[in-house]
């Protein structure tokens, strides 16, 4: 009876460990590394999808969304942990996550180009805005 409880204990610890995002030291920068890449990919998809100034602001606005929550927290992350500023030397935790963001900011760049034609429209002017103010978050 004693073991079945003590099991029965060490399952349900391990399981509120791997729920509550434990992980490592790193468990949080992974997270939201992850998140971050899932939403410069999913711009990257809708940038390259942009047909008119309302598909640009639409994309703009939903990566602006995505990142006014995330960049801070990666602004954070930089402070409290500057070996991960060194991308040589990353800890091995979080290096996936963070070279998949980076290959898709890689990709965030090139699709810009898909912008111009849209540029001087006040919904896009707007959102373009938003993105360098999210952005602007993560220093």
């Amino acid at each position: 009876m004693k073991k079945l409880v003590l099991i029965l204990t060490v399952v349900v610890f391990l399981v509120s460990l791997v729920a509550c995002g434990g992980g490592g030291k790193y468990a949080e920068v992974k997270d939201v590394m992850g998140k971050s890449a899932d939403a410069t990919e999913k711009f990257v998809a809708a940038a390259e999808k942009v047909a008119s100034a309302d598909d640009a602001a639409a994309a703009l606005n939903d990566y602006a969304e995505a990142m006014a929550v995330l960049a801070p927290k990666m602004g954070e992350f930089a402070k409290k942990f500057p070996e991960i500023k060194n991308q040589q030397d990353l800890p091995a935790e979080i290096k996936a996550e963070v070279e998949r963001f980076i290959a898709a900011m890689g990709k965030f760049s090139g699709v810009m180009m898909k912008f111009v034609p849209y540029a001087s429209d006040p919904k896009v002017m707007e959102a373009q805005k938003k993105v360098g103010e999210a952005m602007a978050a993560m220093k």
